[in-house]
């Protein structure tokens, strides 16, 4: 009954401590850049569908730049972003921004929809599968990130 209580209470203190440091990361998947990020392999089967990395590039740009929660980015929103950045990273890093937000607004209203983000993924998609499987493996997702970066 001792061994018992004692393998409980460990069980109790490894529980907590994987609560305060969150999720486990998919081979470190979810790293890298701007910090922890939603892991795209939502099944996790070790592959990264098209239908997962639409909706995980969707739920982070969304999370990050929807400030008024409305479902949509706006112009305003990512011109916000873009001022709280000025001076940290490339000095491009605002020219193509806004270019990004205007291609990817294709009915050219000034925001940017769940539907004309996820439509922007593909391109993106499409380019990190390089044998062209239907699939992003771990190491195509650490290379289209490493790209996305750009040069050390």
């Amino acid at each position: 009954m001792k061994r018992l209580l004692i393998a409980a209470g460990f069980m109790l203190v490894a529980g907590v401590a994987q609560a305060e440091r969150g999720p486990p990361h998919a081979g470190g998947m979810m790293h890298g850049g701007g910090g922890p990020r939603q892991d795209p392999d939502l099944n996790h089967d070790g592959k990264v569908t098209f239908a997962e990395f639409k909706t995980a590039a969707a739920d982070r740009m969304l999370r990050r730049l929807d400030t008024n929660k409305d479902g949509r980015i706006s112009k305003a929103e990512v011109k916000a972003m873009i001022d709280r950045r000025a001076g940290f990273g490339p000095p491009d890093a605002a020219q193509r921004m806004q270019a990004r937000f205007a291609k990817q607004d294709t009915n050219h209203d000034g925001f940017l929809t769940r539907a004309e983000i996820e439509a922007g993924a593909r391109k993106r998609f499409d380019e990190a599968d390089t044998n062209h499987d239907g699939w992003l493996s771990r190491d195509e997702m650490l290379i289209l990130r490493q790209n996305r970066r750009g040069p050390g």
